[in-house]
C-alpha cells in the first residue's frame, strides 16, 4: 500500500482523494496555505501529490525531497526554473514525475496533435493557431498545457517557430496562443489550422477535474519507489 500526501487540498486534492481505492493507497495527511508540510508534516508518506500556486510549488519540492518522499507535480508556472528542480531531485535522490496536465484525455490528445502537426506540415496553406481558456482563478497564462501543443507543433511544422501569446498581428513564423480566463471553465484547449478554403480544429474540453485527477493516481503509482525526474508525457505511454 502506498502512503501518499497532498500538498494542495482545494478542488484538486479532494478530487484526487475521492478517487483513491482502499487497498491501494494510504492517506497519511493533507496541507495547504493554513498547514503547510514544512511546518506540519507528521507522519512521512512514499508519495506527495503536488497541486498548489507557482509562488509556493519550489519550496514544496525543496522540502518533501529532502525528507525522502517522491513526488507527483501538477502545478504548472514554474518551468523556467526546470533546471533548479532537477538539481533539486539528484540532490536527494528522490522520484519526481511532472505534467503540464495530468488528464488522461488530454495526454491521448497530445499525440493526436503530434501526428496532425506532422501531417499538415505538408501543406503550407495552413497557418496554426491555439486557443486556450480556463477559470479565472488559473494564475498562469498560457496555460502549461498550450504550451505543451505549441512546443509539439514547434517540432513538427517547420514554418513556426517560436511562441506568442495573445499577440493580435503575429508574423508568418509565430505560433500564436490565444488566452481566455472565464467564471466556471475546466479547461479548453483548441488547435487550428486555418486555410482560405477552410478550418481544421482539434479541441480538447475538459468537463470535469476527475480526469487530472485519475492521471496523477496513476502517476502516484508509477513513481512510487523509484529514483529520476521524468515528465508524464513521455511515459504516458507505458503507463495505460
Amino acid at each position: 500500500m502506498i502512503k501518499l500526501a497532498l500538498v494542495g487540498y482545494g478542488k484538486m486534492g479532494r478530487m484526487i482523494e475521492s478517487l483513491l481505492k482502499p487497498g491501494e493507497f494510504e492517506l497519511v495527511g493533507t496541507f495547504d496555505i493554513s498547514n503547510p508540510p514544512r511546518t506540519h508534516l507528521e507522519n512521512i508518506p512514499d508519495v506527495a501529490i503536488e497541486f498548489t500556486n507557482p509562488a509556493s510549488v519550489l519550496d514544496n519540492i525543496e522540502f518533501l525531497a529532502s525528507k525522502g518522499i517522491n513526488i507527483v507535480c501538477g502545478t504548472t508556472g514554474w518551468y523556467d526554473k526546470i533546471d533548479a528542480v532537477k538539481e533539486i531531485v539528484f540532490k536527494y535522490k528522490t522520484g519526481f514525475v511532472y505534467a503540464s496536465n495530468f488528464s488522461v484525455g488530454v495526454n491521448l490528445y497530445f499525440q493526436i496533435v503530434k501526428e496532425a502537426a506532422v501531417l499538415l506540415n505538408k501543406f503550407n496553406q495552413y497557418d496554426a493557431g491555439i486557443e486556450e481558456t480556463h477559470h479565472t482563478q488559473k494564475l498562469d497564462k498560457p496555460s502549461g498545457t498550450a504550451i505543451r501543443i505549441a512546443d509539439y507543433v514547434l517540432g513538427s511544422l517547420g514554418k513556426k517557430k517560436s511562441i506568442t501569446n495573445d499577440n493580435p498581428n503575429p508574423s508568418e513564423s509565430e505560433l500564436n496562443i490565444i488566452s481566455k480566463r472565464i467564471t466556471n471553465v475546466v479547461g479548453n484547449h483548441k488547435l487550428v489550422f486555418e486555410s482560405d478554403s477552410d478550418s481544421i480544429i482539434i479541441e480538447h474540453n475538459a468537463k470535469s477535474r476527475r480526469g487530472f485527477a485519475e492521471g496523477a493516481i496513476l502517476a502516484a503509482k508509477f513513481i512510487n519507489g523509484k529514483r529520476g525526474f521524468f515528465k508524464f508525457e513521455d511515459i504516458f505511454n507505458n503507463l495505460i
